[in-house]
């Protein structure tokens, strides 16, 4: 008996401690699980609307960006209790870059006091000095009772992005959008991707003639911010508000089959032609990978322009009823610089030079075939955007509009 007793003891002792890792090992997923969700959400604050206003400030955006990882971090539990995070400035949430460490050459996190970080560090505590140590029952007999535990993640974010494609076949936050970057671009029949006649090319240069100096366009009223500010959108709601909020807005009028020099932007279809079915699918959606499939899954600018089809006279129904169910939402839309094609043809061939980010704030109805869209500038971040290998690509200048997010621990 004495021996069987002790045996038993032996086994439960055992399986005790067996418990109390497999106990401690899932605290430690959980609150790495929060540390990634915190990190990520503070990186993505850091790609703020606020940086794209007259009276950016750094310090507040980095406030706000320590809130949302406290906020993300407390929706997770670890061991049953919220993960909480310090808001206090050099606490649990850190700013700074990546660089190439000289001495092994791989990419390490620097926190730095710049004024605009791109990368974002999150540690992530369940201490007993927090009173959030991860409890151990059964080391009642052999050890303390609970344990400390630390999780670090960092992500960041790079803004040299050359383009976008598809990560785990999710959708790619886009609008089949192209709108005007600058007015009164030259024509160039000889592209290397364009296959209009020099006949069309000269009915092209007279209809581009035509266009206003004041048409709408982006460097206009975006960059230059001579647009209008009529609209606002409330981050708490994600709604579009009828207030100023200092980012400019620029109206949009989609092509329609006739000479119209107010026309400043066009719908894009990828694989030359686009059903109502496929349009409200890529409106409220972005595209897949299966609509990216025509261009090899991705859409890239490092070897310059793109040149891509815009349709003329599409159902302003439909469009509008599309872009109606998606107002506020931040997506990547298209620039281009010409058009060339016969302007009664329904599809029109666009140079597209850059891509930018942008929300529907409203949308009405001209005519059957015409729609006015006011977009407001935007920044996103997302994992579908792909950066740069080095800064001398072409046509991958930094945006200001688009950035990669991604976990970089």
């Amino acid at each position: 008996m004495p021996a069987l007793a002790l045996a038993l003891i032996a086994v439960l002792a055992g399986a005790a401690l067996v418990v109390d890792r497999l106990h401690l090992d899932t605290a430690k997923s959980e609150l790495r699980i929060a540390a990634e969700a915190a990190g990520l959400a503070a990186a993505r604050e850091l790609a703020n609307d606020d940086r794209l206003r007259p009276d950016f400030d750094p310090a507040a955006l980095q406030m706000k960006s320590r809130f949302a990882a406290a906020r993300i971090a407390s929706q997770n539990f670890v061991a049953g209790q919220p993960v909480m995070l310090s808001t206090d400035s050099a606490s649990d949430v850190r700013f700074g870059r990546l660089v190439n460490d000289p001495a092994t050459g791989e990419t390490i996190f620097v926190e730095s006091n710049d004024h605009e970080p791109t990368s974002v560090a999150v540690a992530a505590r369940c201490t007993e000095a927090r009173n959030s140590a991860v409890p151990l029952p059964f080391r009642t007999f052999y050890a303390p009772t609970d344990a400390d535990v630390v999780a670090v993640a960092e992500a960041s974010l790079n803004f040299q992005v050359k383009g976008l494609r598809t990560v785990d076949r999710l959708p790619v936050p886009t609008l089949p959008l192209a709108i005007l970057d600058r007015p009164n671009a030259k024509l160039d029949s000889s592209h290397k991707h364009s296959t209009v006649s020099l006949k069309q090319s000269e009915k092209a240069n007279a209809s581009k003639a035509t266009q206003q100096p004041n048409t709408p366009n982006w460097t206009r009223d975006i960059e230059q911010r001579r647009g209008a500010d009529h609209f606002g959108y409330d981050d708490s709601t994600g709604e579009v508000t009828n207030q100023a909020d200092g980012i400019p807005e620029i109206t949009l009028r989609t092509a329609a089959h006739s000479n119209n020099s107010k026309t400043n932007a066009f719908v894009i279809a990828l694989s030359g032609n686009l059903t109502e079915d496929h349009l409200r699918r890529q409106i409220a959606q972005g595209w897949s990978a299966d609509d990216l499939e025509p261009l090899g899954g991705e859409l890239l600018f490092d070897h310059g322009p793109l040149t891509l089809a815009g349709l003329r006279g599409v159902d302003c129904n439909v469009l509008a009823q599309s872009l109606r169910k998606i107002l506020g939402q931040s997506r990547v839309v298209f620039l281009y610089e010409r058009v060339e094609g016969d302007a009664r043809s329904h599809v029109a061939s666009l140079q597209i030079t850059r891509m930018v980010a942008g929300r529907v704030m409203s949308v009405r109805e001209i005519s059957e075939c015409e729609c006015e869209i006011v977009l407001q500038a935007a920044v996103l971040a997302t994992r579908s955007a792909v950066v740069s290998s080095n800064e001398t690509d072409s046509g991958c200048e930094k945006s200001k509009y688009v950035a990669n997010l991604r976990l970089t621990n």
